[in-house]
């Protein structure tokens, strides 16, 4: 079984307008869905055949559609009721652009907050590895993913962390390193105070190698968009061309990466494979206008165009 993490989900809704009128009404069909990054990964999962269970926090009435949407959709879960009301985010569809509205989420206390690392805790024993995505919601010290991480290593357990700024700087610092991380090349370079591009690999690499924050950690994937991934693994570092398609919405291609890797990972597949896994589904994601969606219809051509070089 994967576990997947997601501490602050929403209600993911979305409108489709030919223009967005301005100080004017706009009447809509509302298309909804259990989002979060995290969610993204266990669709993904599920479609991809994998035994997949979600958890996070989720409260009130916003909660409990979060839970029936998954239902619905046979998405296996098992959450923690807090007090706060789960979020709702909005996006508008219109005249070729993107408009969002994300609320911040619930505040979480410290006792929710110590209920989940035990829950999380009992959670892993049954878990093959485990994803943890996203940003965390207010409440949580910028540590508890690194909290989290310790628990996995203790129980032996691989951790594919996908977050950024502070959360991961606190995953990185401590002594129990995720097994596999995946920032994109703005906020590596943010990370790394350079402004290094897809066509300087090796002095990307070089750098890695070079900072002690990266020591321990098995697998450091860079997300470079159209450029494919980057990867160093045990000393190797390889380069993946992802197929070349018309993208129709390329939103949750970084989770359905995840979700790639932790299938791969959790099937002890080659270093290869595992990248090549994660290319393809995130492509496959990209072909789609549903956020966290691959369709396998379309698995034998994508992966055959995917192409995993050793640099």
């Amino acid at each position: 079984m994967i576990l997947t993490v997601t501490l602050n989900p929403s209600i993911d809704t979305s409108y489709a307008l030919d223009k967005l009128c301005i100080d004017d009404v706009n009447r809509v069909v509302a298309h909804k869905t259990a989002g979060g990054k995290g969610l993204n990964v266990t669709r993904v999962l599920h479609e991809l055949g994998a035994r997949v269970l979600a958890t996070g926090f989720v409260g009130g009435y916003m909660g409990s559609y979060l839970q029936q949407l998954m239902d619905n959709s046979d998405l296996p879960h098992d959450f923690l009721q807090i007090e706060g009301e789960t979020r709702v985010c909005i996006s508008v569809l219109h005249e070729g652009k993107q408009t969002e509205f994300l609320e911040a989420g619930p505040c979480v206390t410290p006792q929710d907050t110590q209920a989940f690392k035990e829950k999380f805790t009992h959670l892993i024993q049954d878990a093959s590895c485990v994803t943890i995505s996203g940003s965390m919601p207010q409440g949580i010290p910028d540590d508890f993913y690194a909290q989290l991480i310790t628990s996995a290593a203790a129980a032996h357990k691989h951790v594919l962390l996908d977050t950024s700024g502070a959360a991961l700087e606190a995953a990185l610092l401590s002594s129990d390193k995720p097994t596999l991380i995946k920032p994109n090349l703005s906020e590596l370079n943010a990370m790394l105070h350079t402004n290094f591009t897809s066509e300087n690999p090796q002095a990307l690499v070089h750098a890695l190698a070079s900072d002690e924050r990266f020591t321990g950690v098995a697998w450091i994937v860079i997300s470079m968009g159209k450029d494919g991934l980057l990867a160093y693994h045990q000393g190797s570092v390889y380069r993946v061309h992802a197929a070349q398609i018309s993208c129709v919405n390329a939103t949750g291609s970084g989770d359905s990466t995840i979700a790639g890797f932790a299938y791969a990972l959790s099937q002890n597949m080659s270093a290869p494979d595992v990248l090549r896994y994660g290319a393809v589904c995130g492509t496959l994601n990209a072909l789609e206008a549903q956020t966290g969606h691959i369709n396998m219809d379309k698995w034998d051509n994508v992966y055959k165009d995917t192409k995993v070089e050793r640099i």
